[in-house]
C-alpha cells in the first residue's frame, strides 16, 4: 500500500506540472486517500513520494513541498481549528499563504526565471507559426499579470480541492464581505493616487477572486433548486465566471454582504 500510494502521488504530481487545470487532482488524492490514516502510512507514502519524484528531477521538490504539501496541510488546520472561518475564506486564505510564497520564490530567483522567461519566449517564436509581435504581446501580459495569474492558478486548485473534497456541503459555503474592505481601499490608492504600478494593480485583482468564487455558489445554488443536478449547475455556474468575471465578482461581492431570500407565492 505505502508504495503503490506513493507511486500514485508522484505520478499524479507530474500530471499537475503538465496540465494545470488538473493542479486539484494530487491534493484531492491525497487528503481522501490519508485523511484517515495513520501518521505511519502518511509519512512512509510521502516519502517514497519524494523520492519518486526526486528521481525525474530533485528541482521538483520545491514545487511539490512549498505547494501541494502546504495545500494539504493548511486544509487539516483549517478543518481543526478554523471553524469560525467561511469556507471561501478558508479557501482564499489558502491560496494567498501559498500564492505569496511562489511570488516571493519568484522575485529571490527573478534572474534564473527571467533568462528563462526570455529563452522560452524565443522558443515560441521558432517553433510556433505565431508572429514575433503575438509572442511579445501575450508574454508582456504574463510577465506584467504574473502576480495576478499565481494567485488565480492557487485559488483555481485550492478551490476545486475542497469543492470535491466537501461537495455535499457546498451549498452552505459562505463568503466574508470583509475582503470588499482591502479592496476598495487599493482601488481608491490606484485610481486616485500617485501610486500606481504592477502590484497594486496585480492585487486589486487578486482580491476580486473570493467573490468570483462565491458566485459560482450562488449560480450552482439557484439553478440546483430547479435542476437538482449539482455537478451540472457548478459547471454552469464555473463557465459564466469564466465569460464574465467582472460581473461575477460584483454580484459575489454585493451577496456576500446581502442575504436575498426569494418568498415564494403560491397562486
Amino acid at each position: 500500500m505505502f508504495l503503490i500510494t506513493g507511486v500514485i502521488i508522484a505520478a499524479l504530481f507530474l500530471v499537475s506540472t503538465l496540465m494545470p487545470f488538473l493542479s486539484w487532482v494530487l491534493p484531492f488524492y491525497k487528503i481522501k486517500k490519508l485523511e484517515n490514516a495513520d501518521m505511519k502510512t502518511k509519512i512512509i507514502a510521502n516519502i517514497i513520494a519524494l523520492a519518486a519524484i526526486a528521481w525525474v528531477d530533485v528541482n521538483y521538490l520545491i514545487t511539490y513541498i512549498g505547494v501541494f504539501c502546504l495545500i494539504e496541510l493548511l486544509y487539516y488546520l483549517f478543518k481543526k481549528y478554523g471553524e469560525k472561518l467561511g469556507e471561501f475564506d478558508k479557501i482564499f486564505i489558502t491560496s494567498l499563504i501559498v500564492g505569496s510564497l511562489v511570488c516571493a520564490y519568484i522575485y529571490f530567483n527573478r534572474v534564473g526565471f527571467n533568462i528563462g522567461f526570455e529563452n522560452l519566449k524565443n522558443m515560441y517564436v521558432q517553433k510556433t507559426t505565431f508572429t514575433q509581435y503575438e509572442v511579445d504581446m501575450a508574454f508582456k501580459f504574463m510577465k506584467e499579470n504574473f502576480i495576478y495569474l499565481i494567485f488565480a492558478y492557487m485559488g483555481m486548485t485550492v478551490f476545486l480541492t475542497n469543492y470535491f473534497l466537501n461537495k455535499e456541503n457546498f451549498m452552505n459555503w459562505e463568503a466574508s464581505y470583509m475582503w470588499l474592505i482591502p479592496y476598495v481601499v487599493l482601488f481608491f490608492i490606484k485610481e486616485y493616487t500617485q501610486f500606481k504600478g504592477i502590484v497594486i494593480e496585480n492585487t486589486v485583482e487578486v482580491l476580486k477572486i473570493i467573490y468570483i468564487m462565491y458566485f459560482i455558489k450562488i449560480v450552482a445554488g439557484t439553478l440546483n433548486e430547479k435542476v437538482k443536478k449539482q455537478s451540472l449547475c457548478f459547471t454552469v455556474g464555473v463557465f459564466l465566471a469564466i465569460i464574465s468575471p467582472e460581473f461575477a465578482f460584483i454580484f459575489g461581492g454585493l451577496a456576500s454582504g446581502i442575504k436575498i431570500k426569494i418568498v415564494k407565492t403560491r397562486r
